[in-house]
């Protein structure tokens, strides 16, 4: 498949648009700005995105849209997170929905969350307003998880949270 470019897209020749590592590189070369690589799943993913130089990565099953059969991202987290070893940034995208779901993440490696859908929720009920009380929910709630399992800072959250 062969692709090209402009500012706005990267549009392929067959029906099913592609990426490759090579966009990866040209997108990087592009800018300044730090580039995040979203929808990693697999921890040889993980080794070849810091191996390309991206900034960081998003473990994302996209909602699962794209295949409906793939793991869960918190399942992926920390074969993820173990292979990077802290030399880039992971950020977690899905399944957040409580503060615990934050402390969970943040023990298996993830550096942040994202938030889309309670985000979403918010606005919709409430706009802006409904949006920071969305945070500051989730805020209370890790900060109460974090309580419990005898943790004073994010920094000294662990693995040893998790129940197995």
């Amino acid at each position: 498949t062969r692709c090209s470019r402009d500012w706005s897209s990267v549009v392929c020749s067959s029906d099913l648009p592609t990426v490759s590592w090579q966009d990866v590189a040209w997108l990087r070369s592009l800018t300044s700005l730090p580039v995040l690589l979203k929808g990693v799943m697999s921890p040889d993913d993980a080794a070849r995105a810091v191996d390309s130089g991206v900034q960081g990565i998003i473990v994302s099953n996209h909602g699962g849209r794209n295949v409906d059969t793939v793991p869960a991202t918190i399942d992926a987290l920390e074969p993820v997170a173990q292979r990077v070893a802290g030399r880039i940034p992971i950020l977690v995208d899905g399944g957040v929905r409580r503060g615990t779901d934050i402390l969970k993440a943040v023990a298996l490696g993830a550096s942040a969350v994202l938030i889309g859908r309670p985000y979403l929720y918010g606005l919709a009920v409430g706009g802006a307003e409904g949006v920071a009380h969305v945070i500051s929910i989730l805020r209370r709630e890790l900060e109460m998880a974090m309580a419990s399992t005898g943790r004073t800072t994010i920094a000294s959250i662990n693995s040893s949270v998790i129940w197995r």
